[in-house]
This record gives C-alpha cells, sequence and structure tokens, in this order.
C-alpha cells in the first residue's frame, strides 16, 4: 500500500517565496529526505528514486544499495543527467551518490557520458584539489584511493562514450600520465581514438593540448601519420598547428600528396602560410608534375604573401 501511494505524484511544488524569490515547497508535512528512502526501501523503481532524492548521503547509498546491482545501475541512469547540474561540466545532484555506488558495489562503469561528466567531476576535486566543484559536500566524498583504483577502466570509458574534453577530463588524462596512474603510450592511443570520434571541434583542440602536456615527440607524431592525415583534412587550426609541420616536413613521396591535399582544406591565411613554409623547408618530391593543381589553388589566392610562396615553391622545384 505504501508503495503504491509513494511511486507517484510531486511532493513539492514551485511557488513565490518572497517579492523576487521562488523556490520548491513541500506539498506534504513531512522531511521529504526521509520519505524519499522509506520509498526506496519499500521498493518505488529506480527512475522514481533518482527522481524524488533531492541529496546523496550515507543513508540514501545503503538504501540504492540493498536494491540490488541492477536497480542500482539504473538509478544511475536516471540520475546522471544534464538538467540536474548547473553548468554543463559540473557535479550533478546525484553524481557523487552515482559515483560511489559504482565503486562500492564494484558495478560495470555505465557507457553514459553523462555519469563519466559526473566521474570527471568528483575525480578533479578528489585528484586536484584546486580544481574542486563547488557542489561537492564534504560531508558525503569518495576517497582517493577508490577513484585511482579504478581510474584507468574510467579513461577508456569516457574516451569511447565521447565525454567532452573541454571539461575537467582531459586535464585528469593529463594528471594520470604526470602522475604515473596512465602509462603516457596506452594514454596516447586513447587520445588518438578520441581525437578520431570527437564530435566537436573544441574536443579536438582539447587532445591536441593533452598531447602536447604529455609530451608527445615528432617522432611519435610521424608514426602516426595515417592516422592524422583524415583530421587534417577537418582544416581545424589546433589540428594543422602541432601536426601539419612535422609531417610536411618528414613525409616519403607516397605520403606527401595526400597529406597536402587534406591540409588544403584550411581557409585560414596563417594555416596556408605555415603548410607553404613547411613544404620550403624539405626536399622536393621526385614527381612534381603531379603537385601542379594543388600549387595552384595557392598562386591564385587573393592574399599576395600566400600567392609569392607558392611561386617560391614553384621555383624551388624548377
Amino acid at each position: 500500500i505504501a508503495r503504491e501511494g509513494l511511486k507517484s505524484g510531486e511532493w513539492s511544488q514551485i511557488k513565490q517565496l518572497s517579492e523576487n524569490s521562488y523556490g520548491f515547497v513541500p506539498v506534504v508535512d513531512v522531511d521529504l529526505g526521509k520519505l524519499a528512502i522509506f520509498a526506496i526501501c519499500v521498493g518505488v523503481d529506480a527512475k522514481r528514486a533518482a527522481h524524488i532524492l533531492r541529496q546523496g548521503n550515507e543513508v540514501a547509498l545503503k538504501a540504492v544499495e540493498a536494491r540490488g546491482e541492477t536497480y542500482a545501475m539504473n538509478f544511475i541512469k536516471a540520475a546522471c543527467t544534464s538538467n540536474r547540474r548547473i553548468w554543463e561540466h559540473s557535479l550533478s545532484v546525484l553524481g557523487m551518490l552515482a559515483v560511489k555506488l559504482v565503486h562500492q558495489m564494484e558495478l560495470e562503469i555505465p557507457e553514459s557520458a553523462e555519469y563519466m561528466k559526473d566521474w570527471a567531476a568528483v575525480a578533479a576535486g578528489v585528484l586536484k584539489p584546486k580544481r574542486k566543484d563547488r557542489n561537492i559536500d564534504e560531508s558525503f566524498v569518495i576517497e582517493k584511493e577508490e577513484i585511482i583504483r579504478r581510474f584507468i577502466e574510467h579513461i577508456e570509458v569516457g574516451i569511447s562514450v565521447n565525454v567532452p574534453a573541454t571539461g575537467p577530463f582531459s586535464d585528469l588524462l593529463i594528471w594520470g600520465v604526470q602522475n604515473n596512474i596512465l602509462d603516457k603510450d596506452m594514454a596516447m592511443e586513447q587520445v588518438f581514438y578520441g581525437l578520431n570520434i570527437a564530435q566537436r571541434p573544441g574536443d579536438r583542440k582539447e587532445y591536441v593540448n593533452v598531447l602536447d602536456q604529455i609530451g608527445i615527440t615528432d617522432e611519435e607524431i610521424k608514426s602516426r601519420v595515417e592516422t592524422i592525415i583524415p583530421l587534417l583534412g577537418l582544416g581545424e587550426t589546433a589540428l594543422m598547428e602541432r601536426f601539419a609541420p612535422v609531417l610536411i616536413e618528414s613525409a616519403t613521396d607516397e605520403l606527401l600528396y595526400p597529406i597536402l591535399i587534406s591540409c588544403s582544406s584550411t581557409k585560414v591565411k596563417k594555416i596556408k602560410k605555415l603548410i607553404l613554409k613547411s613544404v620550403l623547408k624539405r626536399e622536393k618530391p621526385k614527381s612534381v608534375k603531379e603537385y601542379g593543381e594543388w600549387l595552384l589553388l595557392y598562386k591564385q589566392d587573393e592574399d599576395k604573401s600566400i600567392a609569392k610562396l607558392a611561386g617560391n615553391i614553384e621555383k624551388a622545384w624548377g
């Protein structure tokens, strides 16, 4: 009977609190936190539990844990949502509870970008106290050792679900390598995978920064030339500046042409100049004729300094 009465309906509503403020006011005369715990214990479903809980604490953790793994996973899915966080990358209302459930119950890491945003906010707050999320409640927080214990797993899932790199996630990749939690080679593999599946230019820019911060070398860039060529085709400044000069100056004849064609996607003047100056620094290709159309593109550029650089290449290549 209790479950039937608790499984639906609102327990609070928005009312005017004063002349200039509004807020949630209970419509029942009981402690809503205790009522939510009671509702979980008597059997409301996980989605309802996430809806009625207003904060995470040890009592809520034990109540959800007692309902079992499937219930906990469904609860996390319902709890970690964008409409329950103040900013895109801040900790959601029940984010700490979700992260603690995963660690304490040894759950599989949810393949959810929203859960991963919460994990990143929690991990950054715990591992890098200067970056602490203001929504972290000091009375209910996960131990640093617990975050480190499943750190690598979380990084792998975070990359695979395309969690935004513009939040604390990218800083955690750098921290992991600098503190010997993540192997540099393994981190680079993850970052290049992230670069290839990222949807937003801002994320790709952050991943390039991660590579620089963890110390990628020119040789490591050259060894990934075939992975990088399609990225250059996106025409994004951050990718061009970091990768194009290294690859153009070192490429074999076989790879030079596809690299230059990919680089021709840029519309930015300073990048066009960077490409042409990089070409001037290398030896000329054996078959110059096939570069005619590519060179013409720059010779006809409305910017005279770009056209002049293209002319210099033509002279140098004879």
